[in-house]
């Protein structure tokens, strides 16, 4: 599977999820007769916070970390979707950066 292939895959996974816990918020608040800006509120902002933890665990999952080789220094360039040259700069590049903290 190609990495584009598996990029729109997590992306129509991602919207399925958030579509369908937002119908299931919604279906479970109908009972309640809440006017319609508080039903909106919740059922947006709990399929919001479902979606961007979506996003976050794939963040995790798809993305290439390179670290500052010296010892003792934290500093660290996260990379998502880059080809094979461009990793290798971004990880020339941590290593080589001007300022180490400790």
């Amino acid at each position: 599977m190609t990495k584009e292939r598996r990029r729109r895959m997590f992306t129509l996974l991602e919207t399925g999820v958030f579509l369908a816990v937002g119908a299931t918020i919604s279906f479970r608040l109908a009972p309640y007769d809440l006017p319609f800006f508080l039903h909106a509120a919740c059922v947006l902002g709990t399929a919001g916070s479902v979606l961007s933890a979506l996003l976050n665990i794939e963040q995790a999952w798809t993305a290439t970390t390179h670290r500052c080789t010296a010892p003792g220094c934290d500093f660290r360039v996260r990379v998502q979707h880059a080809d094979a040259g461009e990793n290798r700069r971004w990880q020339e590049a941590a290593a080589d950066h001007p300022f180490h903290t400790v």
